[in-house]
This record gives C-alpha cells, structure tokens and sequence, in this order.
C-alpha cells in the first residue's frame, strides 16, 4: 500500500512541461497552451520568437518544473479563449 508520501512523488514524476514550435496555430494565434493530465505544452507558431528565445524560455520553465517550483492554480477563464475556428 503506498504512502502518501509516495502518492504526492508519483504524481510529481508524471508532471511534464515542454514548449513545442507548430507551423501555425488557430486564429493566428502566436502561442497557445496545450495541456492534458500531468503535462502542459506551449505551442508556439513558427516566428512568432527567435530560436533562442524559445530555447531560453524552455530551459528556465523546464528548471522552474523540475524543481518543484512551479504551482499551477486555474482561477477563471484563462486570458485567451480558446477561437473558434480550429483549423490552423
């Protein structure tokens, strides 16, 4: 029988965070999060940063994640819906 201790580890190590470059997003959209149970994806439309913007912002989040920094509290709709159309 596991602890709860061994609970809150488990679901640590499922939690995953990356950002991913897409050729385009819906409604033209520069980025939009991408998220399903234990990971969360940035998608990020082609141009819309440079290379090392992207790697650079990746590397701190991934830090940010990896150390138990990161606290995830949706309160609300989130500062952009999502469009309508979904096609990219």
């Amino acid at each position: 029988m596991a602890s709860e201790a061994d609970e809150a580890k488990q679901a640590d190590d499922k939690l995953a965070f990356d950002m991913e470059m897409v050729p385009s997003l819906p409604g033209g959209r520069a980025v939009y999060p991408a998220e399903q149970e234990g990971q969360f994806v940035w998608l990020v439309a082609e141009g819309a940063m440079t290379k090392q913007c992207f790697e650079e912002m990746r590397d701190y989040l991934r830090y940010i994640v990896e150390n138990n920094l990161w606290v995830q509290n949706w309160d609300g709709e989130p500062p952009c819906t999502p469009p309508d159309d979904t096609t990219p």
